[in-house]
């Protein structure tokens, strides 16, 4: 038979010789006449023997497994009978260079952008890997069966047109078929759903979350939050073509224009971004949203925390497109609000602090130090993570950015501001709370320090604390 030295003495002793093969790890092609699927898992190809071809006898075995499997058998292979079949199974890594002579970098590209639909289907559409994988085995399925004929069609030209035999004939058909990059790319690392994942990893920037312990529950069951590492995604990014394309010069706005947070009075006057003037400027955006709850978020039984990272750096039309925007944290929100914010973002707090001192490794040996620029959310992600109170319908003082009352604002122009917070009344409140027995302070409920920054939001709804 094509594999081995092996001859069968009928078609029975083939199937139990091909099993023996495909359990040593081999790849095996059906050996019915005109069937080109092939099988790496025995009970697989036990199945499909079952399913489609249960009259299978000595009189259907193919081309590829004619010439020594079956010594009985007495029927003639003429030119009507030929179906081309591949000597080496196409699902061998697709830059195999036995296999493949075209430039690897054709074949990796190629998968790359293959990769780049199936991701996209997980991770844009939402598609279950349920359905992607049922995409891919029909996809290769239909392109099968448009390869069959196109090969065949090419063995009828090719006996008609040359004076090829066809020995000839069919090693061109093997070849052409064992070229054959789409059904390389869905036999072999995109065939299942944990292939198609492991192929993911190592053909894109990767980074494994880590889970972080924050305690046990009232039921005694342990609790994490999932930590993207920060310090790892930014290290990606500053590998990628989109930040060598960021750093392109670009004009300088007029003086007297403000045409980004850059030009913010806040951001001159500090003083990291002034030592370090080519710094990576992070924006943190925090929100929590409900999942498998068709009731909606107000029933909160499965309300998550979710903390998302993205660049100043980069070009306004970049920056705006969530699609840029990096996944740092999740965390149920039941256990944010009964673990404390210390326990649930000392991994980012650890990260942001070694990007200020330590900065970042790229590629040419450049270091790049880094600092959060701001914190952006809603009204209420925002109050839970600068410490005040997010009670605002029956709170005296429900605005973080002044010390108006709920009855000023009520009884005068809505349009009225209070005192503004500062660094010192936000510090005496916290002071206070320490001593009197009060839920709040002029609307500061705990203090916000470990995991203060030093500016003001994004928008109209950042952020702004005091450390």
């Amino acid at each position: 038979m094509a594999m081995c030295e092996r001859q069968c003495q009928n078609s029975k002793e083939l199937i139990a010789h091909l099993k023996s093969h495909i359990v040593e790890g081999h790849v095996v092609t059906c050996p019915v006449r005109g069937c080109t699927n092939t099988f790496r898992v025995k009970s697989s190809f036990t199945a499909h023997m079952s399913r489609k071809h249960r009259e299978f006898s000595d009189s259907s075995i193919g081309d590829l497994y004619r010439e020594s499997a079956c010594q009985s058998s007495s029927v003639p292979t003429t030119s009507d009978d030929f179906v081309p079949l591949i000597s080496k199974p196409a699902a061998q890594s697709i830059t195999d260079e036995d296999n493949m002579e075209m430039p690897p970098e054709f074949c990796d590209l190629f998968l790359r952008n293959v990769l780049l639909f199936y991701l996209k289907l997980q991770g844009q559409f939402l598609l279950p890997a349920s359905t992607i994988q049922y995409i891919v085995k029909e996809m290769q399925n239909i392109h099968e069966l448009g390869q069959t004929y196109s090969l065949g069609k090419l063995a009828s030209l090719l006996k008609d047109d040359t004076s090829l035999s066809e020995e000839d004939i069919n090693k061109v058909c093997e070849s052409v078929k064992s070229y054959d990059l789409f059904s390389a790319c869905h036999t072999g690392p995109l065939r299942t759903v944990h292939s198609r994942a492991q192929t993911f990893k190592k053909a894109f920037n990767y980074v494994e979350p880590k889970k972080i312990f924050l305690g046990r529950d009232e039921n005694r069951k342990d609790r994490f939050a999932y930590y993207v590492p920060l310090r790892e995604t930014l290290r990606c990014l500053l590998e990628s073509d989109l930040w060598q394309k960021s750093e392109e010069p670009s004009t300088e706005p007029p003086a007297d224009v403000l045409c980004d947070i850059s030009d913010s009075k806040l951001f001159k006057s500090n003083d990291f971004f002034g030592q370090n003037p080519s710094c990576l400027k992070l924006v943190l955006y925090q929100d929590a949203f409900e999942v498998v709850n068709p009731l909606g978020s107000a029933r909160t039984k499965h309300k998550v925390l979710a903390v998302y990272a993205s660049v100043a750096n980069l070009p306004l039309h970049v920056r705006s497109d969530t699609d840029h925007m990096s996944l740092v944290l999740l965390c149920r929100e039941k256990d944010f609000k009964e673990f404390g914010h210390a326990n649930v973002f000392s991994e980012l707090l650890a990260d942001l602090k070694e990007l200020e001192d330590s900065g970042i490794v790229a590629s040419d040996e450049t270091r790049v130090k880094g600092t959060l620029f701001c914190i952006a959310g809603d009204n209420l992600g925002s109050h839970c993570i600068g410490g005040f109170t997010e009670n605002f319908s029956s709170s005296k003082y429900f605005c973080r950015y002044c010390l108006i009352t709920k009855s000023e604002f009520q009884g005068a122009d809505p349009n009225l501001c209070g005192p503004e917070r500062t660094k010192e009344n936000y510090n005496s409140a916290v002071d206070r709370l320490q001593i009197d027995n009060t839920p709040d302070i002029e609307g500061v409920k705990f203090s916000n320090k470990p995991i203060s920054v030093w500016g003001g939001g994004g928008g109209g709804q950042g952020a702004k604390f005091y450390d």
